[in-house]
């Protein structure tokens, strides 16, 4: 059964099996099928003519996996999979979920659902990995839950997780919760999608209850229980529910791994603890990339640009390379802090050391760099020459150097890019009107003034809301 490797979307009359071959061994090539082992195509029509689907059952639903998952699992190699199961003469459940579930990884949920359709009326079991399946695929989620609760399978584990990540996707918390409370037992998979559902949702309270009861019911939270909650809490500000979680952790005994490491590391700086964020990175054992830039960031957040550049120099001692990400918060840090060489130095060095192409993001920061340290012709310049001149928030931070440094006329200059651009946002009046007051041109804000009424009845912005967590 060796031999050369062939694609099977190349062709799909390759000869491998010839009419000779005896029952053993046509098993044995099903068994290869199965496992993915053999990567050639069979000439189907010898099966088909001398009764081999219909003396085998198992080789039909190996060739059928073989065609949803080796050909590629779209386009021919599901017509194939769809052809051999329509010449099997006897299809069982695996036959069914095996086409079903090439449909839904091809991306053609339409006939997996009218494939799941007919299997129904061929009264065919319906399994726990066919429903799985579908409610995986996207199919609607009323429907769906009918059927689980009419088949009696809302109570599994399996399909109950299913489900609750199912209405997540579709911002129904609620309805997810009815259906963990229904399951009859509820595993660490069941509870960790729920747990993330709330986390989703900003319901940090909820998250850290479901939390508490697995515990009770003897079921050991995971790293992934956890580090949902822990972005919710730094969202949040939710400094008190974010160290229970870390004290969970300890208490369960578990590996501060990277995912958990980083996930504390950036709940405890955005709650403002960047002392606590330094001892769970010392902590760690491994720290990728994730993790140094979490720790640069935090310290760029919190004004330290100095700590910022001290740690880019020890991640690269750590062979660690950096990413997009990691530039990004680098050039951040010293464009509040003032440090223009050495800004223009990470840009230089991100491009022809590291072969990463800014993105506007990065030239935000440099022209903001520029701008603050009141460099703004060269800070215009730069952004007009960029191959793309849409992003307003290079000019719009250009716009507030040119106020800091009583610039008028680059400002109004900085406007009409903007204006032209059309993104609006009510700052830009703001910004341009104290830049005219510094040099005393009222006449000029009046205008801007007149401007911005007729502006504002094209784009109201809505009202803005916060909160703030008290511990006593």
């Amino acid at each position: 059964m060796g031999g050369e490797y062939v694609s099977p979307m190349r062709s799909s009359r390759w000869r491998l099996l010839t009419l000779w071959f005896e029952r053993l061994e046509i098993e044995a090539v099903a068994a290869a099928c199965r496992e993915g082992l053999l990567i050639s195509i069979y000439d189907d029509d010898v099966y088909s003519k001398h009764g081999f689907l219909a003396q085998l059952p198992l080789l039909g639903n190996a060739l059928c996996h073989f065609y949803c998952c080796c050909g590629g699992g779209g386009g021919e190699g599901m017509a194939d999979a769809r052809r051999v199961f329509d010449e099997m003469p006897e299809r069982d459940a695996v036959s069914w979920n095996t086409v079903i579930g090439g449909y839904v990884r091809a991306g053609e949920v339409t006939k997996a659902v009218d494939m799941f359709s007919e299997m129904m009326c061929c009264s065919v079991g319906v399994s726990v990995t066919a429903l799985v399946t579908m409610i995986r695929c996207g199919w609607q989620a009323e429907p769906v839950h009918g059927f689980c609760i009419k088949v009696g399978f809302c109570r599994d584990a399996k399909v109950a997780s299913a489900m609750v990540g199912m209405y997540v996707r579709e911002k129904s918390v609620e309805c997810g919760r009815k259906v963990f409370d229904e399951a009859t037992k509820r595993d660490l998979v069941l509870y960790n999608c729920m747990v993330d559902g709330y986390a989703e949702a900003g319901q940090v309270e909820e998250a850290m209850g479901l939390v508490d009861r697995m515990r009770l019911e003897g079921v050991r939270p995971s790293s992934g229980t956890l580090v949902g909650v822990l972005s919710a809490c730094g969202a949040s500000g939710a400094m008190a529910a974010g160290r229970r979680l870390h004290e969970i952790a300890l208490e369960a005994g578990l590996e501060l791994d990277t995912a958990l490491g980083t996930a504390l590391m950036d709940m405890y700086f955005k709650c403002g603890y960047p002392s606590e964020a330094v001892a769970v990175f010392d902590a760690m054992q491994e720290r990728d990339v994730k993790a140094w830039t979490v720790m640069i960031m935090g310290f760029g957040v919190n004004g330290q640009a100095g700590e910022v550049i001290s740690l880019f120099r020890s991640m690269e001692e750590d062979g660690v390379v950096p990413n997009e990400v990691t530039f990004l918060a680098v050039l951040n840090a010293c464009s509040h802090g003032g440090l223009v060489s050495e800004g223009k130095k990470f840009m230089e060095s991100m491009v022809l050391q590291y072969g990463i192409f800014p993105n506007t993001e990065h030239y935000g920061c440099i022209i903001d760099l520029l701008g603050r340290a009141g460099r703004l012709d060269e800070a215009y310049e730069l952004i007009a020459s960029l191959s793309s001149q849409s992003d307003a928030t290079a000019w719009r931070a250009l716009l507030a150097a040119c106020r800091v440094h009583g610039n008028a006329n680059l400002g109004r200059m900085v406007q009409a890019r903007l204006d032209n651009m059309d993104d609006y946002h009510p700052s830009d009046a703001i910004l341009l009107s104290n830049t005219y007051a510094l040099e005393s041109r009222w006449d000029e804000i009046a205008h801007v003034r007149d401007s911005e009424d007729q502006k504002i009845v094209k784009d109201k912005k809505e009202p803005g809301c916060s909160s703030i967590e008290v511990s006593w």
